[in-house]
């Protein structure tokens, strides 16, 4: 049986919605899919957060007459906002493929290739549930955190800025989205991938530089982690979340320390990856994201035909 192009499109929202609300019903995988963002947070407030501040604020003791002091905090809450938007594109599509597997072990996918739809709408479908999933609860974080800095303090953002976020938040959600499909693809049981999902939850803030700041190590261990996509995403956000505030600080400093201050707060924050000997800035970031979903989407698109061989 041949379906027309609108019953194609029909199926392919009917499972797009589907898989949507699988994920916001599963409480548990909710929770798990917060839990490295919640563990940023955590760490940020017990024990990074003083820290760091103290350190810089011994730092600039000699320059503080010059600007308002707590920018070095709002700067530090910039950082700590980026980490969590950063960790949770990655951690939540995740475990929003979760479905991906659960319809293995249950053999619905049995029933879908027995059925007129083609595999690349069910594979559409997966792909379409966990970034619409990823990218509402990322924009839900990134407006709450807006939201609450600004009413703590000042990061100086304009429309243009906020409008930015918004549309890195889409490159972070489909880049994290379609490069965990490709990992998703090889798990047979939701077990199994639970206890990843776990593993994932805990490495991947200090491979993104969101528990510690890249810049504290090694620059070989640099750019390996630069590699990632997920650390040019969160880089992104430190750049576009802190930029503004650093820029006031140097503005009020009125190039007494020839920016000086601001530079090394740049390199203690990584605004800047270093992929092994060369510096990255934030155009190469955006087209290194953008290649990652071109790679990414022909990966899965491999695995979706060798899979429809072996069938």
């Amino acid at each position: 049986m041949k379906l027309s192009l609108r019953q194609k499109f029909n199926a392919y929202l009917g499972m797009t919605k589907r898989n949507i609300l699988m994920f916001f019903k599963d409480k548990s995988t909710m929770f798990f899919s917060m839990l490295a963002p919640l563990i940023v947070f955590v760490l940020y407030i017990v024990f990074l957060k003083d820290t760091y501040l103290s350190g810089i604020y011994k730092d600039v003791e000699p320059l503080k007459e010059f600007f308002e002091i707590n920018d070095i905090e709002n700067v530090a809450n910039a950082w700590l906002l980026a980490g969590v938007l950063g960790t949770c594109t990655i951690t939540v599509a995740l475990n929003s493929l979760q479905v991906m597997v659960g319809d293995k072990e249950k053999k619905i996918d049995y029933d879908y290739n027995s059925s007129p739809i083609s595999g690349s709408i069910v594979v559409l479908s997966y792909f379409t549930g966990a970034f619409i999933n990823t990218f509402l609860i990322s924009a839900g974080i990134l407006s709450v955190g807006l939201i609450v800095l600004s009413l703590i303090g000042n990061l100086y953002l304009t429309a243009t800025t906020v409008v930015l976020l918004f549309l890195v938040t889409i490159l972070g959600c489909a880049s994290s989205t379609l490069i965990m499909m490709i990992v998703v693809s090889f798990f047979k049981s939701s077990s199994a991938l639970g206890a990843f999902s776990g593993i994932i939850s805990a490495v991947v803030g200090f491979v993104i530089g969101a528990y510690i700041p890249l810049g504290s190590f090694d620059t070989s261990i640099q750019g390996v982690l630069a590699l990632v996509p997920g650390s040019h995403i969160a880089c992104l956000y430190r750049n576009l979340l802190m930029n503004g505030v650093l820029d006031n600080i140097n503005a009020s400093l009125m190039n007494v320390d020839n920016g000086e201050l601001v530079n090394a707060l740049k390199d203690v924050f990584a605004l800047n990856l270093n992929l092994f000997t060369y510096s990255v800035k934030e155009a190469f970031m955006y087209i290194y994201s953008g290649a990652s979903i071109v790679v990414a989407l022909g990966g899965n698109i491999l695995l979706y035909r060798l899979a429809s061989k072996r069938s």
